[in-house]
């Protein structure tokens, strides 16, 4: 597979001069499934944020879809980020029904009528939200809420998506039908995915690789079962 995402030598520090990240190397490939696993406050959802130009290192290089994204100028930014799927942390969920929410999506993107309509069958079918598409986004029970986010992000064919701790506040069960979801997503679309979480159980189990965010760099190996 080719690159799609490389980072090298990455350090931010914080405005009060904590240090986050000191010496962050990534890569994913085109189309590949990755899990980014470390404890909270270590820096993962940083790493997914710069990665998608919300905020910027102070050194290292970050290079997605072909772009230097710490010299990307500005007006550069809309077309960037429209190759790019985000699935943040914290949902903010529409007062609206899961196919029209996709539809709004779809349309302010441009994509015709005819287009959006396949495009949001595909992706309901994947993540199994069919049987919910004239449900409000708001009654969804909470994992199909992560998986509307995830079919959101996922939906008009992005080339990379960022998932931020999918599993949060999920009991096991409805945390392994988000696994379930994400790897559909990973194989039906062929996009690559990096997935922030601290389920380092959840990670080792989908078969994809796992890399580790440990002290404010990324490892080869897990650090021990009890720091995660």
């Amino acid at each position: 597979m080719s690159l799609l995402v490389q980072v090298s030598e990455l350090q931010f520090v914080t405005p009060e001069g904590k240090r986050i990240l000191e010496d962050v190397t990534l890569r994913v490939d085109h189309g590949e499934l990755v899990f980014l696993v470390g404890p909270p406050s270590s820096g993962k959802s940083l790493i997914l944020k710069l990665l998608s130009h919300e905020l910027r290192p102070q050194r290292g290089q970050i290079l997605v879809d072909d772009r230097n994204v710490t010299r990307l100028h500005e007006n550069k930014l809309p077309a960037f980020r429209r190759r790019l799927g985000i699935v943040p942390q914290e949902l903010t969920l529409p007062r609206r029904t899961v196919r029209d929410a996709l539809a709004f999506k779809l349309g302010s993107l441009g994509f015709s009528s005819e287009d959006s309509t396949a495009l949001i069958d595909e992706i309901l079918e994947t993540v199994k939200l069919r049987a919910v598409a004239d449900t409000l986004v708001t009654e969804l029970d909470p994992a199909q809420q992560k998986l509307f986010a995830i079919a959101l992000a996922a939906c008009h064919n992005p080339v990379l998506l960022l998932v931020d701790e999918p599993f949060g506040g999920l009991e096991y069960k409805d945390a392994q039908r988000v696994l379930e979801g994400i790897a559909a997503v990973h194989e039906r679309k062929r996009v690559a995915m990096l997935i922030a979480t601290r389920e380092r159980g959840l990670a080792v189990r989908s078969g994809a690789r796992v890399v580790y965010l440990w002290a404010g760099r990324t490892i080869d190996g897990a650090p021990p079962e009890k720091e995660l």
